[in-house]
């Protein structure tokens, strides 16, 4: 038979060994083990003592019975443990005390739920003082007097109140006594500080195993020494085996490194876009005038194409005072969330943008393929007069009610839940959001030089120490741990295990706030998650997306010039702007690599210092040093410090030298027209002049 119990915070652990290797003691019962044992009493070496809860401490109990020579001690949930000896009532002689009024009844709610079962015994068949061997077979085991009644209850036993039925409190009434379920649960054995206080001694430690078990664990030890009086019951003490590494790192490690890189790598998707045009006229010229002609008859039964993309809608290039900005707003609303705590303000906020996000970024994209394959319309519905608004289509509709819709399943679960992170639906649905975040915030915030990307990185990096590490000596607890464990964890975990539902205590407190990746660790009994903030991607993402690109915005002018676009083997007109090819021609692969390899460091060091670590801390480093090195290694890092001239360039062949001059924060200068065929494509490859008198553009 295999019982669970729970361990201490004092002694030696059990053994992480499977039940076949772990070594079988003879099982002996015991008594409270409050008192210390005589020496001259003969001791029962190399057992594994059942001691009953109560009268002393737990780690009391334990270093008795190592004095006994036990190799572990196994202590059992008591209905007694729950009574005690009223003796200010006993000892005072200005009333006579009634035999309720010597006994210190259980706690209500604590002890004892009476809406999980109530029975009312007959106070003629009580033996009070509560007498354990009486009472206890009367109100607990298979033929207990309130197992009818309280059918329901879990632990199969009951606590008396105190109350009579009656409404007189008269001992020697005859009324019955209200008994109530029991609360019957696994209990972490926490060290005991006034023990150590008074034993200062090295040869007062307790060394040996001490683990719990319920009540009805007990009674099941205690019925199996009764029936098995002669041969005796023998026990192996051994812990459950545990991943030591659990896979849902590595998982949420890949996590991260794909939306990094897949985010990073689509926020250069106007330059990818261009070049991919460019290629398509280019091909067309090298197949003759058959495709030419096809061409030109495609092109007037379609509407003519613009040349230049579409200036999107919606984008901040940051600079140093955007970096300032960062640490003002992000340290002040971590300071309003650790002193108000108000986590549910942010989940809603934070559940309607993932819906917006999650629509544009995924949604819309899908709905498009669907009407495509399926041949149907996408009419206009409303024509909203609005600059941010426009025009609304059916995929538009459609797309916005399927993301509300999942933000508010999402929100509800979140609210109704104690423990919402362990519903599939809820951490599946919360990484989506979280990736959908991340790429819509790349593809919105940019970085176009380094010198303001390292500004807000090595800001990011000291705030991350600052509020994890050094915050606990001014704040007494880590800020950035309370905030991110929504307050941190229930002042009383078993009360929360009783009543999961006590909104002031328990429904939000310990929680996660969602903006991070959450994988639920696997193979393991105890559960938990492996976390990942969002914070840890978007910001070295910033640095991905910048060489992302600028490898992007090479190959396009490389294709401008008559290569193919490979940053390892084309021909630049211009080589100023392609600086010289190693590391495979680009800084983006090297610098995700980098960017797993410092994650992969930030996730070694939690397992190896068994606590939360900021991410930036490494990352930080690994990204940033990466980019240095290439950019020192091929010259070019003045060019990338004051922002490279052919993201610049770039930007001018993709959407004209008006939008850029436009929204150029550094000063512009002139660029050469790009001239145009037919069909709005290319009608020359030659790069265009991105320099006037050397003025960065």
């Amino acid at each position: 038979q295999v019982l669970w119990a729970s361990q201490a915070s004092f002694g030696m652990a059990p053994p992480m060994r499977g039940r076949a290797t772990a070594t079988p003691l003879p099982l002996q019962l015991a008594g409270d083990l409050c008192t210390r044992p005589i020496s001259s009493i003969s001791k029962p070496q190399n057992t594994v003592l059942l001691v009953p809860r109560g009268t002393c401490t737990f780690e009391t109990k334990a270093f008795h019975a190592q004095l006994l020579g036990a190799q572990g001690i196994i202590i059992y949930g008591a209905l007694e443990s729950h009574y005690g000896i009223n003796t200010t009532q006993t000892s005072s002689s200005s009333s006579t005390p009634t035999d309720d009024d010597k006994i210190i009844w259980p706690v209500p709610l604590h002890d004892y739920d009476c809406d999980k079962g109530r029975s009312w015994i007959p106070a003629s068949v009580l033996e009070l003082p509560y007498n354990a061997a009486h009472n206890n077979p009367l109100l607990s085991g298979s033929d207990n007097l309130c197992l009818t009644p309280v059918s329901s209850c879990p632990s199969q036993a009951c606590l008396l109140t105190g109350r009579r039925q009656s409404s007189s409190n008269d001992s020697s009434s005859s009324s019955p006594y209200e008994a109530c379920c029991a609360w019957d649960l696994y209990i972490w054995l926490y060290a005991d500080t006034a023990f150590h206080n008074v034993n200062t001694t090295n040869d007062m430690v307790v060394t040996i195993p001490a683990i719990y078990v319920t009540l009805q664990e007990g009674l099941s030890l205690l019925q199996a020494l009764h029936d098995h009086p002669a041969e005796g019951v023998w026990v192996s003490m051994y812990e459950r085996w545990r991943p030591t590494y659990n896979p849902s790192s590595a998982m949420i490690w890949f996590l991260a490194v794909v939306v990094a890189a897949v985010a990073a790598h689509l926020s250069a998707t106007d330059y990818h876009t261009k070049r991919r045009r460019v290629l398509r006229a280019a091909r067309a010229r090298e197949e003759g005038p058959s495709s030419a002609s096809q061409q030109q008859s495609q092109s007037q039964s379609q509407p003519r194409r613009s040349s230049q993309l579409a200036q999107p809608e919606e984008t901040l290039e940051l600079n140093a005072w955007h970096a300032l900005g960062f640490l003002v707003m992000a340290s002040t609303s971590l300071l309003v969330l650790f002193y108000f705590q108000i986590f549910g303000f942010v989940k809603v906020m934070y559940a309607l943008g993932c819906s917006k996000a999650v629509s544009a970024v995924l949604l819309t994209p899908l709905l498009h393929f669907l009407r495509k394959r399926a041949a149907l319309p996408n009419p206009v519905l409303w024509n909203v007069e609005w600059e941010d608004v426009g025009e609304i289509t059916a995929v538009d509709l459609g797309a916005h009610v399927l993301g509300y819709s999942l933000g508010l399943t999402w929100l509800i679960i979140a609210f109704m839940n104690y423990h919402p992170e362990t519903i599939t639906f809820f951490w599946v649905m919360q990484d989506i959001f979280g990736a959908c975040m991340c790429v819509l915030f790349l593809q919105v915030v940019k970085l176009n030089n380094i010198r303001v990307a390292a500004i807000l990185l090595v800001i990011a990096f000291f705030y991350d120490i600052f509020f994890v590490f050094i915050s606990p000596l001014i704040f007494k607890k880590s800020v950035m741990l309370d905030v991110a464990t929504s307050g941190g964890p229930p002042p009383n975990p078993e009360w929360c295990e009783k009543y999961p539902d006590d909104p002031e205590n328990c429904r939000q407190r310990g929680n996660p706030l969602p903006m991070l990746f959450t994988i639920p660790r696997i193979g393991d009994y105890q559960g938990g998650q492996n976390l990942l903030g969002l914070g840890d991607v978007v910001v070295p993402g910033l640095l991905l997306s910048f060489a992302a690109r600028f490898d992007a915005a090479k190959s396009l002018l490389g294709v401008m010039g008559g290569g193919n676009g490979s940053l390892g083997s084309y021909a630049c007109p211009e080589q100023r702007f392609c600086g010289s090819m190693c590391w495979n021609g680009g800084y983006f692969v090297p610098v995700v690599i980098a960017y797993g390899i410092g994650l992969m460091m930030a996730n070694a060091a939690v397992y190896l210092m068994e606590m939360g670590q900021p991410a930036l801390l490494y990352l930080v480093p690994c990204c940033l040093g990466m980019v240095l090195f290439i950019g020192w290694r091929r010259k070019e890092l003045p060019d990338l410090w004051e922002g490279p001239r052919a993201i610049r360039a770039a930007d001018v062949i993709c959407y004209g030298e008006e939008a850029v001059a436009a929204t150029d924060t550094n000063g512009g200068g002139a660029h050469a027209p790009l001239p145009q065929d037919g069909d709005g494509e290319m009608q020359a490859l030659s790069v265009p002049s991105a320099t006037n008198d050397d003025t960065v553009v």
